[in-house]
């Protein structure tokens, strides 16, 4: 910790300051560690702090100069940065990335460097590779066209409000390949609107928290509706689905995505996790799936037997240690947009998702008469998670209730016939 000086830095202390021939020199302030004065051999003075920070590392820091300062107001700006350093921060590192991000685009580089070096939280945890590739996607087509060249401290509410709009209303709608295999088709609508503007928002909010900006300007913006629905299947929708899914497989779509999509029917679990499913995490014996890692973290999650016994004909012939492997090559099958397309004309549901059967899994449990939690717990959300730190095994109320559940739909679909035909599929 440097020297104190045997006074109180005041005015009328700076001002007997004289520089040294061929030196610079600091005088440290009596009452606050770490605050100082630094005299130049120019003669000019100005402000500073210095601290260790998380790491131990001592920094430096410049809070402006004497004369644009007084003496009172440095040692206001002091205390403040110095208590931050107590919080953890690192104000001098803060200060030095600030000078990157002038822009919208800059800022958007900075939030998402250091999100992927999982310094940005969300939920409390660093954001999961797929979110961020999720973010990125929001901020190439729809922030950066749009925003780019903007100045942050300039951004109104006004412009935040236009930006919306126009995300709304398309005008960063596109369709451009992103390799050999891959496309991006970007639409607008409500709903990717309000996705984007939650995203810039977390972004002001970061910057904030970064002390580049005062306000964030996506603050009070009267959203749209995001356009979410409550689609859900009944019974007679259930079984038109079960008849496609057989006549999928008699037309030649690949018989793995059809499972896919079947499992996320009996189960209600989300695409991310039935495509990630992997040989070793389905527990016969526990009646679960012991995910490595969900939106909400490890969980073991209740299975019922007409999914169990599902898994039980398909992963001899998963071949790669996941349950759903990629045709032709390493990894797992990575999407179901074909089959779903697909499915929808076969079984005349044109508005057929994975997040429909989703939401048609937990609106069966409600009709069966299971309760919101026991829902929530089915369908792996955090209040309702089965898994915590200590625990090894499946609730039996919560196995049960996933059991009445996956066979009640698996009755739906018909699901016998399904399976005979994708195990005689999958063995030829």
């Amino acid at each position: 910790m440097p020297k104190r000086a045997t006074e109180k830095l005041t005015k009328r202390l700076i001002d007997t300051l004289q520089p040294k021939p061929g030196a610079d020199f600091t005088v440290w302030d009596r009452e606050i560690a770490g605050f100082g004065v630094r005299v130049r051999e120019t003669g000019a003075k100005s402000f500073i702090i210095k601290y260790r920070n998380a790491q131990g590392r001592q920094r430096k820091m410049t809070l402006g100069s004497y004369g644009a300062l007084t003496a009172e107001m440095a040692r206001r700006m002091a205390l403040n940065e110095i208590a931050k350093v107590a919080q953890g921060d690192d104000p001098a590192q803060t200060r030095q990335i600030a000078k990157r991000a002038r822009t919208v685009s800059e800022l958007c580089d900075v939030y998402f460097e250091e999100a992927s070096m999982g310094r940005v939280l969300y939920r409390g945890k660093a954001k999961k590779p797929n979110t961020l590739r999720i973010d990125k996607g929001r901020i190439e087509r729809h922030i950066r066209p749009l925003l780019s060249d903007k100045a942050i401290e300039s951004l109104t509410r006004k412009d935040i409000e236009s930006f919306m709009f126009a995300v709304r209303d398309g005008a960063t709608a596109t369709d451009v390949r992103t390799g050999p295999r891959g496309r991006a088709r970007v639409s607008g609508g409500q709903g990717t609107a309000v996705k984007a503007i939650k995203l810039l928002s977390a972004i002001f909010n970061f910057a904030i928290r970064s002390g580049w900006v005062e306000n964030n300007p996506c603050n009070g913006i009267e959203k749209p509706a995001d356009g979410r629905r409550n689609r859900f299947l009944n019974a007679v929708e259930y079984a038109r689905l079960g008849e496609a899914l057989v006549q999928a497989i008699e037309q030649g779509i690949n018989p793995v995505a059809i499972n896919a999509i079947r499992l996320v029917a009996l189960t209600g679990c989300r695409k991310s996790e039935v495509l990630n499913l992997k040989v070793t995490e389905a527990d016969f014996d526990g009646r679960c799936l012991r995910f490595e890692d969900t939106k909400t973290g490890a969980q073991m999650r209740p299975c019922g037997d007409a999914a169990l016994d599902q898994l039980k004909a398909i992963i001899p012939y998963s071949g790669n240690g996941w349950v759903f492997p990629a045709t032709g090559r390493q990894g797992h099958l990575v999407d179901l947009a074909k089959p779903i397309l697909a499915l929808r004309e076969l079984a005349a549901l044109p508005e057929l998702t994975l997040h429909v059967l989703r939401h048609s899994f937990a609106t069966v449990a409600h009709e069966i008469g299971y309760s919101e939690l026991t829902i929530a717990g089915l369908l792996g959300h955090a209040q309702g998670s089965v898994t915590s730190r200590y625990a090894h095994h499946v609730d039996h109320a919560l196995a049960s209730a996933a059991d009445r559940v996956s066979a009640t739909i698996a009755e739906r679909l018909v699901s016998q016939k399904i399976a005979d035909n994708v195990a005689e599929t999958l063995n030829e």
